[in-house]
Order: C-alpha cells, then sequence, then structure tokens
C-alpha cells in the first residue's frame, strides 16, 4: 500500500453510530420475559443503559426481533419495566472449546432498544445519565483543581 493510500484510509471517518443517545456503564441483573410471562434469559445482566435502550450479557443470545418485557432495579431503588425489542446480538466464541460457548453469563451480548416508552416513563433514566454527568464534571473540577491530568 502506497503512502498516499495509507493517510487516506487513516484519515476515512468512522460510519456513523446507530445509538440512541448516551450510555453510561451499569452493571445490575435485569429479568426478560416474552410476552407470557415467560423467563427468557436466565442469569441476564446490563453493561450499560440510555434512554434508547440496554446492552445485555446473559448465558445465551435472543434473537434480533424478539419482542421482550424487561425489570430492573436502578441505583436509586426504583424497578424500571419497559417493553422492547432485540435490536442486536452476539455469541461471544471460545476458542478453549472449538469456539462454543462455555456456558457462562457473558456467552452472548446483545442489545434491547425501548419500545414506546412516554417522556415521564424514561425519567429514571434520564436521572440516572444527568447523574453520572455531574459525578464526571466534580471529578474534572477536583483535577484541576490540584492540578492532576483530566482523564474523564
Amino acid at each position: 500500500m502506497e503512502e498516499g493510500q495509507r493517510v487516506r484510509t487513516a484519515m476515512r471517518p468512522e460510519p456513523p453510530s446507530t445509538r440512541n443517545g448516551e450510555r453510561i456503564a451499569w452493571h445490575a441483573p435485569l429479568l426478560l420475559h416474552d410476552a407470557q410471562g415467560g423467563p427468557l434469559a436466565l442469569e441476564a445482566e446490563t453493561r450499560d443503559i440510555g434512554l434508547g435502550g440496554v446492552r445485555v450479557t446473559a448465558t445465551r443470545a435472543l434473537a434480533p426481533g424478539t419482542r421482550v418485557r424487561l425489570a430492573v432495579r436502578l441505583p436509586s431503588g426504583r424497578l424500571f419495566e419497559s417493553r422492547g425489542h432485540v435490536a442486536w446480538a452476539r455469541t461471544t466464541l471460545h476458542s478453549g472449546l472449538l469456539g462454543s460457548p462455555k456456558g457462562s453469563r457473558d456467552d452472548a451480548l446483545f442489545g434491547v432498544a425501548f419500545d414506546g416508552l412516554s417522556t415521564e416513563a424514561l425519567l429514571p433514566i434520564a436521572r440516572l445519565l444527568v447523574a453520572h454527568q455531574r459525578q464526571k464534571q466534580r471529578v474534572r473540577r477536583i483535577q484541576r483543581l490540584h492540578g492532576l491530568p483530566i482523564f474523564a
């Protein structure tokens, strides 16, 4: 590859994200049920959360398009419940087992998009995002005051 082509490749803009807004890293147990109330993914846990949905780890992935009802306890103690659908899914392959999943809770990763929630229903998540932003601002202010490098 010639030098000019390398530079053009390195400067190529990244594809736009399909995420719906800001997300924060957050780990909490998650209950996923089908429309009839039957459990779908045992030992599921959130990895991040935002106004558009949650990223989930579980022992097995759900197929994209699967309709779900989810319930997760927020740091405030409030139980957040929503209907949604699986937007994407990925299964982790473990080379030690010739590519098959190990049956652990992080074998599958998938995203659940919230469906039809009102602004009022999303307020608990919005408050969580605002609290996270305020915490980041406090950390930056303390780092500036003490002459520390700012990474957050």
